[in-house]
């Protein structure tokens, strides 16, 4: 091949844009370093950690490394022996080591949420200790520190004493020499302590001369005096400086030391910055995680092209995206279309989605899925040469040998404009051949052509399939859409009558073109409008869905509010009916002057009342079954299918169907023939054909009207519910007639006692000697309310506090008459 597939797929460039995103010099490094592999699962886990940066800066967080200076050179140093780092170098590495202990910090209890970028921190080792010590060492502005050695302070202190015991001795030689203003100073030449004196009074100071001024009238002389000082003070000078050299030697050696764990830190750290370089891409550029597959396959969604997309960006423009599914039973996609229409941005598209997804970057799409390529073979643009005597077709034709010799059935093969080049006949007869070596070898290939024939043999030939690129011929204007199924059309005798060529020559053309490129024009064009119509009518049917859907819906939430208030009412006639119904009894009872027989007619209308209301209720919870049924069936609102039950499986707790409602909760079976059920507030019983079917955990979410249904049943008001059979209580209050005690905290008083009063009748008709009421200690109210209510009803016998060890006070015992 001329050229390396990542160079004409540009993926040099896509590294650049994500170069731009880094914050380290190793990060930018890692970035340059990214590159085509085949290892499924090191890519796979390397898009995980990519997904949990992505998810780390969605959470508002970001992250960065700025502020660490590139530490490639000392490490490399520190690799060399005998070396030495400068207290720049040694900064720089304690910079590296406070990098490294944040992001450890950073990640320290986010293993839950970020396993992956927390096991990458974790694995950085705790190097505080060196940091220490280097920065007691080396201030901030790279000078030693007085603190670096004991011996280092006593020489500075000495250096000190000594300079100034020199200092005021100059000063002292001056003054009693009188010397005028101007000369009156002390200075350095050679890095010893000076005065200056006049050339001409030379003779009249004994010492050393150091140097003269540019004009010669001066001369910087050391006096006998202070030449020992002087040597002293060169002495002490000396000294610190080979106790620097040991303090910084003993630094490096630790250093060196720890040199694993530093270049660890250093590849983490540049590991980290990448992957949120990746991070920050996906989230600017739309990108995504790609999906690998072990098909040999590629299945794009919205892809663009992102470095198409980040030159348009700042025009104001954007790309338009393509999607195409390619492998399995159809390996090969020709693309034709006019000039300047997308096509070789598709080719290119598809390459770099490939080359990006196999390097760790993601992809610039809604969604990919493909396989893993051994290689991306590509023969695309212009490969001529005058100095190796190459014309293009030649060019294109030892890249194509040069393709066929590499490719395998994992390949990917990208090839634009075939057949050019040379006779039109010869050349589509060529790509053709190619076309059909290449799917023979099974490997996908993506190829343009502005060749009918290629056209007709895609249309022709199993595995193959054809795509155009459209051009909107009224605007004169490619839209860059690409349609997978129909072939294009090359618009070029259309476009140069739009654009105002001469008729004459329009009409001439037209004449000259072959009859069967006429009709395949024409059919083109036909294919074309067919498929617009087609997706025109998709997205009404869509429409219309979505219109019908939004109907159903308010029908359905129309329906369950009038059944609502329908239920209300029957629910109210009902306890209407049970009121009357025990004010005539009442009244009968009063009539009767005996009182024993009072008494007995009192105690046997009890338990008459109690077997009518249980025999109402279930008449009545009937009715509103039949009445649901009913209007479901006048609304037409279907019942949902589900498999009939089995014995086994009507367990107390599942959801079940049942006729004229969505659906209940199975309590429990009463006996071989019915069971009690709860649907919303409404408990009842029923015969067990009645129930049709069992609700899935899958059909429970989905039966969203259902749930919207037994929620508004349930938000009846409470006069209204007060009749048929309530169940308000929380799911620990156990107000089955057939148990032996009713949990009734947290109720008012008349709630409490209405629901006492039918726990009662149920007891006594079960015939239980004795019941529990818990009640709870609160302020007592509730207790003394229950007992005034219990202490007059005509089925209690007496009642008493409970045992301590049972409750207490907070339990009522309720012994019931025989």
């Amino acid at each position: 091949m001329g050229r390396r597939a990542e160079e004409i797929l540009e993926f040099g460039r896509l590294r650049e844009l994500l170069w731009a995103r880094t914050t380290s010099a190793p990060g930018r490094r890692a970035v340059e370093a990214l590159g085509f592999r085949t290892e499924r699962r090191e890519l796979e886990r390397e898009f995980s950690a990519i997904a949990e940066a992505i998810g780390y800066l969605r959470s508002g967080e970001e992250l960065g490394f700025g502020a660490l200076a590139d530490p490639e050179a000392w490490l490399e140093r520190l690799g060399l022996p005998g070396v030495t780092l400068a207290p720049v170098e040694l900064l720089d590495a304690a910079s590296l080591i406070d990098t490294a202990t944040s992001l450890r910090e950073i990640f320290r209890d986010a293993s839950a949420k970020f396993p992956l970028l927390t096991e990458r921190a974790r694995s950085l080792a705790d190097l505080r200790f060196l940091a220490a010590a280097i920065r007691r060492a080396i201030l901030p502005n790279a000078e030693i520190s007085d603190d670096a050695s004991p011996a280092l302070r006593r020489v500075r202190e000495g250096i000190a004493g000594t300079r100034e015991n020199l200092q005021k001795t100059l000063e002292r030689i001056l003054r009693a020499r009188g010397s005028e203003s101007g000369d009156d100073y002390v200075t350095q030449r050679n890095d010893r302590y000076v005065i200056p004196v006049r050339a001409s009074e030379r003779r009249s100071l004994e010492g050393v001369v150091h140097a003269a001024s540019a004009t010669g009238q001066t001369v910087f002389v050391e006096p006998l005096e202070t030449i020992e000082i002087n040597n002293r003070l060169v002495q002490l000078r000396e000294e610190e400086a080979a106790e620097i050299a040991r303090i910084l030697e003993e630094l490096t050696a630790k250093a060196v030391a720890e040199r694993g764990p530093l270049a660890h830190a250093a590849a983490a750290i540049a590991e980290m910055d990448a992957l949120f370089a990746r991070a920050r891409f996906a989230r600017e550029y739309d990108a995504c995680i790609p999906e690998f597959s072990d098909e040999v396959v590629i299945a794009l969604d919205g892809a663009r092209h992102p470095v198409l997309e980040s030159t348009l960006r700042p025009q104001g423009r954007s790309v338009v995206p393509l999607s195409l599914s390619l492998g399995k039973d159809d390996t090969v996609l020709v693309i034709s279309g006019p000039n300047t229409g997308g096509k070789t941005v598709a080719l290119k598209t598809v390459g770099l989605a490939v080359l990006a997804a196999q390097s760790g970057i993601p992809v610039a799409a809604q969604a990919a899925r493909m396989g893993i390529f051994d290689r991306v073979l590509a023969d695309i643009g212009d490969e001529q040469s005058i100095a190796a005597d190459l014309s293009t077709f030649s060019a294109h034709m030892l890249n194509l040998k040069s393709i066929l010799g590499a490719l395998t059935r994992r390949s990917l093969v990208l090839l634009d404009e075939m057949g050019t080049g040379t006779a039109p006949e010869e050349g589509a007869a060529l790509a053709v051949a190619l076309l059909e070596e290449f799917r023979t070898r099974g490997c996908l290939v993506l190829a343009t052509t502005h060749h009918d024939r290629l056209k007709a043999y895609a249309s022709t030939s199993a595995g193959v399939l054809n795509a155009a690129v459209e051009f909107d011929e009224e605007r004169l204007t490619p839209t860059y859409r690409l349609r997978v199924g129909v072939p294009g059309g090359s618009s070029g005798i259309t476009i140069a009558q739009r654009l105002g060529l001469p008729e004459n020559i329009v009409a001439r053309a037209q004449e000259l073109m072959a009859p069967e490129a006429r009709e395949a024009a024409g059919l083109i064009a036909y294919l074309h409008r067919s498929r617009d119509v087609l997706e025109q009518m998709q997205r009404d049917l869509a429409e219309q869905a979505r219109h019908l859907e939004t109907e159903r819906r308010e029908l359905r939430e129309e329906w369950i509010a009038r059944q609502r208030g329908r239920i209300a009412e029957l629910e109210q006639k009902f306890a209407a009916a049970l009121e009357e119904h025990e004010r005539r009894m009442a009244r009968a009872i009063e009539a009767v002057k005996d009182r024993e027989l009072r008494a007995q007619l009192e105690k046997q209308s009890r338990r008459k009342l109690s077997q009518a209301r249980a025999e109402a209720r279930s008449e009545a919870d009937a009715a509103v079954v039949a009445h649901l049924s009913e209007s479901q069936a006048d609304q037409g609102i279907a019942a949902d299918t589900a498999r009939p039950p089995s014995p086994e499986e009507l367990v107390a707790g599942i959801r079940v169907r049942v006729r004229g409602l969505p659906s209940a909760v199975l309590l429990r079976r009463r006996d071989g023939a019915s069971a009690e059920i709860e649907a919303g507030p409404l408990r009842m019983k029923i015969p067990l054909s009645e129930i049709t079917g069992v609700v899935s955990e899958e059909d429970a979410k989905r039966s969203a009207g259902a749930r919207s249904d037994e929620s508004a049943r349930a938000k009846l008001p409470s006069e209204s519910r007060s009749g048929v059979t309530v169940h308000a209580a929380p799911a620990d209050r156990d107000t089955s007639t057939a148990g032996d005690e009713i949990n009734v905290i947290g109720c008012t008083v008349e709630e409490a006692a209405r629901r006492v009063d039918k726990f009662i009748d149920g007891a006594a008709l079960a015939g239980k000697p004795q019941v529990r009421v818990i009640h709870g200690h609160g302020t007592g109210a509730l207790r003394r309310g229950l007992a005034e209510f219990l202490s007059t009803h005509p089925l209690v016998e007496s009642l008493h506090a409970e045992a301590q060890e049972r409750g207490g006070t907070a339990v009522t015992v309720v012994e019931l008459r025989g």
